[in-house]
């Protein structure tokens, strides 16, 4: 389904990532971890159209991607989750949720996709009316997810879903992911807390210093 072939990424002069690649099934689970500025992030944002490679190819479903931008991306079903979550903290949830679905396909899948959020966090129906800027950081990371799929990926590529979360949210959102990919949706999920999600990854890789390399599964501590 998807295929990373070697690519090159730069920030400026730095060179981020070094010839990186992998793979991701259809149906699969495949995480990637390591630490803090080594390139796990660089290495989604390049994948999915918002940061440009110097060299190296990505397939996706087949074709050719590297070089088209975000949007472009989306449409095809390669859909990105930021750490950072970009929300608009003056819109309400049930806003930030429906920009999600902007393009025609997604559109059409509206209601679904909407009933399927409001099904896994319920917190959310319950809050719809209410600004993003009042919610908690769990509840915020929900929206962000939520948003994801409410433009009807068929990867979902996630940075840092945990990130900043107490560790009972933690262990709510990984499971979420994990309750997503058993319903069928292919996830790329780079996360610092894998071990709550030891037995359910398929493939994991690990990323030092811009180098990337795949990890048995069975062998997941050496990279936490």
């Amino acid at each position: 389904m998807l295929e990373v072939d070697g690519i090159n990424a730069f920030y400026s002069d730095f060179h981020v990532l070094h010839d990186a690649s992998l793979k991701v099934n259809k149906g699969e689970l495949v995480a990637v971890a390591g630490a803090n500025g080594h390139g796990k992030s660089t290495l989604l944002k390049a994948i999915c159209g918002l940061t440009p490679i110097k060299s190296g190819g990505i397939r996706f479903n087949g074709s050719d991607i590297a070089g088209l931008k975000a949007p472009q991306l989306v449409g095809q079903g390669l859909v990105y989750v930021a750490e950072d979550r970009r929300l608009f903290p003056d819109m309400t949830v049930l806003e930030n949720l429906q920009l999600g679905a902007y393009l025609p396909a997604a559109r059409a899948a509206e209601k679904h996709n909407l009933d399927r959020v409001f099904s896994l966090y319920p917190r959310l129906a319950e809050r719809r009316n209410q600004l993003c800027r009042s919610l908690s950081g769990g509840e915020a990371q929900m929206v962000a997810l939520g948003r994801g799929l409410m433009s009807d990926p068929t990867l979902l590529a996630i940075d840092e879903p945990s990130l900043g979360l107490a560790p009972n949210l933690t262990k709510t959102m990984l499971q979420t992911v994990s309750q997503l990919n058993k319903d069928g949706l292919t996830v790329l999920i780079v996360e610092q807390s894998l071990a709550l999600l030891k037995g359910m990854i398929d493939r994991v890789y690990s990323i030092e210093e811009g180098v990337l390399r795949e990890t048995d599964t069975d062998n997941m501590q050496e990279v936490l």
